[in-house]
């Protein structure tokens, strides 16, 4: 008898997996040839397709078994037991007593006695008479025994967490703690304070959130972040860590294109709807697998697990082009801390030994067309597919999607990674587990500031909070806007102090000079001077700016001299960052964007003198002798952005300087080949 193509390659499937131990998997056996393990993804009377890869995709067809009805002798379909748990018990509809009945069941019957005890709690919180329930558990004593001071099924605990988060006075508070303790809560006063800290953190989409958590050892470190809008900190929720792709780019090659907001376009909408939040870090360099960027994403993790409520075994890693080689880099390094991990679109050197160690469950995802090549990923599907500790995995391997992330994988993504787990042996329960719980850490109190302050009625010294301006971050910029609304005696000295500290990293003395720009303190003019004129380096733009900007805010009107300074400080920086006729977009970027805050501060205070050294510097040398800017078709880059800035700043500087006819000429021939900036800078000509 004739071997249909398609049971042939059944059976070479099946030689690879058939060697290994038996585990949960759904199981195709042929009439001919020996079973295969994997995942059905379509039958009928006529067809099976099943795919030893155990994507669900419809749209894979790489090593996917077509087998006729007739062919097959039996289809056994055993979802892995765990994963389809939580999957069921997502998917109930809420007050659905029968189908969480069915899952306590089917928990039950797959001996998972922690789940089911579980689904059995879970249905007498809603059916406190539940027979069924009862005896699963052991009766009502007992039910009420495990119910006690588990908010989950007690919604009273619900309620009181969110009188606590809600209530604003402390000594309130103090009596909604011992209520909850008298409850059956088992919590510190710390731990419930994070409950209230996290009550008044905003939700939604933030764009470039400065990072607190060790502020001080990175450059301007930055995350955008995604909390549904329906998020409250009564229970835990899910997080997933997103890395954005791009490479490296500015003259030194250690510059970064992509961003967390770039990256945070492919979760926004299926985190809103399955509640996740989503938190994607900017590199600090190319590419991901940098040793700062693994500090970088921990201290991201650490800081979000603090200040939101995240169920610390379902923290997931995800990255797609660069972020999906940063995904196999950070990734088994990281293994442990992780959930799941779902590389998409990179490739890595096939080290899958940590996470099948740690039993961590991998989402692999490519296009066969991609330009990134697609065989280290097919490379490191066959090692887990191989591996005879038979690995959660999948493999989805589309054929037509070039470099993108489709939305169907997309989908695919959250559909695999909500129902999985941290494989944490130490953790025999199933319920989540707080990220809450722990006492006050030096770093908690050092970069996000102590919990129990408020509660303690211990008010924070002023060198403390001028501490954390110095460490700069998201802690930094908030104590910035407080001290500037309080004003409490001896701030502006001690900013002042802060600012001429060049120990001082230039992240923190930037808040500094925002802070005396907000106290409008004329005393720091002259130094405020000094700063903004000082070396050109891509450290010290943040300071430049910051400074420009408080003397135009004090205002000062001996600040020309030093803008003109520094006008030409960054006009040689742009120079020096010119590779002959071409320059990179970040290096383009950071000088305009630099240069446009400085001439502008220079309008603000009259602009004395600024027409002829604009006309030398910035119109002559930026504007006339543009080089080539180099942009990647990866993210949007639009050069005309930062040219449109400075060119307004440009025509601010000439208004407020009166000048001449001729240079106005100038200025508008130079950006002849930038209608919009030609037409902005225009606009600002009386």
């Amino acid at each position: 008898m004739r071997v249909p193509p398609s049971l042939r390659r059944a059976a070479v499937v099946a030689v690879l997996l058939s060697a290994a131990p038996s585990a949960p998997a759904d199981v195709l056996v042929p009439k001919k040839g020996p079973p295969v393990r994997g995942v059905v993804v379509s039958r009928s009377d006529t067809e099976v397709v099943f795919n030893p890869h155990f994507s669900t995709n419809p749209g894979m067809s790489y090593e996917v078994v077509r087998l006729p009805a007739s062919q097959v002798k039996r289809l056994d379909v055993e979802p892995p037991a765990e994963v389809e748990f939580f999957r069921r018990l997502r998917g109930r509809t809420p007050g659905d007593q029968d189908a969480l009945r069915d899952v306590a069941r089917f928990a039950h019957e797959k001996k998972l006695r922690a789940h089911a005890e579980m689904a059995w709690l879970l249905l007498l919180a809603e059916v406190p008479d539940h027979a069924e329930a009862l005896a699963a558990v052991g009766g009502a004593s007992r039910a009420a025994e495990l119910t006690r001071g588990n908010p989950h099924l007690d919604g009273d605990l619900v309620t009181g967490l969110r009188k606590l988060v809600a209530e604003a006075d402390p000594a309130a508070r103090r009596t909604v703690h011992a209520d909850l303790l008298r409850r059956g809560l088992v919590a510190r006063p710390e731990e419930l304070e994070r409950f209230h800290r996290s009550g008044r953190m905003p939700t939604g989409l933030r764009e470039d959130v400065p990072l607190s958590m060790h502020a001080d050892r990175y450059v301007g470190a930055v995350y955008t972040l995604f909390v549904p809008e329906r998020y409250e900190p009564a229970l835990p929720w899910p997080l997933l860590v997103g890395l954005h792709g791009g490479g490296p780019d500015g003259k030194e090659g250690d510059e970064v294109v992509g961003s967390g907001p770039s990256a945070m376009m492919f979760y926004r909408g299926l985190a809103e709807q399955q509640g996740v939040i989503v938190a994607c870090p900017t590199a600090q360099r190319a590419p991901w697998g940098q040793p700062v960027n693994e500090a970088l994403v921990r201290d991201v993790i650490a800081e979000v697990r603090l200040l939101y409520h995240v169920d610390v075994d379902r923290i997931h890693l995800t990255g797609h082009s660069m972020g999906g080689y940063g995904t196999w880099s950070l990734g088994p390094k990281m293994a442990d801390l992780f959930a799941t991990i779902s590389p998409m679109a990179g490739a890595g050197d096939g080290n899958v030994k940590p996470l099948v160690d740690t039993k961590t469950p991998v989402f692999i995802y490519h296009s066969a067309d991609d330009f990134i090549p697609v065989a280290p990923d097919r490379a490191a599907a066959k090692r887990l597919h191989d591996d005879p500790a038979q690995p959660d995995y999948r493999y989805t391997e589309l054929e037509h999607e070039g470099h993108g992330l489709p939305e169907s994988v997309r989908a695919e993504l959250f559909e695999f990674l909500l129902p999985r787990r941290n494989a944490d042996p130490t953790y025999k329960d199933t319920w989540p587990r707080s990220s809450f719980v722990g006492k006050v850490s030096a770093d908690e109190k050092t970069y996000l500031g102590d919990p129990l302050a408020a509660l303690e009625g211990r008010p924070v010294p002023l060198d403390e909070r001028l501490a954390a301006v110095r460490l700069g971050g998201g802690r930094g910029v908030a104590e910035v806007e407080a001290l500037a609304t309080e004003k409490p005696a001896g701030v502006a000295e001690g900013a002042l102090k802060l600012l001429k500290d060049e120990k001082a990293a230039p992240h923190g003395r930037a808040l500094a000079a925002r802070l005396l720009a907000r106290l409008k303190d004329a005393a720091a003019a002259p130094v405020l001077r000094k700063v903004v004129a000082g070396e050109a380096r891509r450290e010290t733009s943040v300071l430049a700016v910051a400074a420009a900007r408080a003397l135009a805010a004090i205002p000062d009107a001996e600040a020309g001299p030093a803008l003109a300074a520094a006008t030409t400080a960054w006009v040689g920086y742009f120079d020096r960052h010119r590779a002959g006729e071409a320059m990179a977009f970040s290096d383009w970027e950071r000088s305009l964007g630099t240069l446009a805050a400085i001439v502008s501060a220079w309008a603000d205070v009259g602009g004395a003198g600024a027409p002829e050294t604009l006309e030398k510097g910035v119109v002559a040398r930026v504007f006339q002798a543009a080089p080539k800017v180099e942009t990647s078709d990866r993210v949007p880059q639009d050069p005309s952005v930062a040219r449109t800035a400075l060119a307004t700043a440009v025509g601010r500087a000439y208004a407020a300087g009166k000048t001449a006819e001729a240079k106005w000429t100038a200025l508008l021939a130079a950006l002849a080949s930038d209608e919009r900036a030609r037409a902005a800078a225009a606009a600002e000509r009386k």
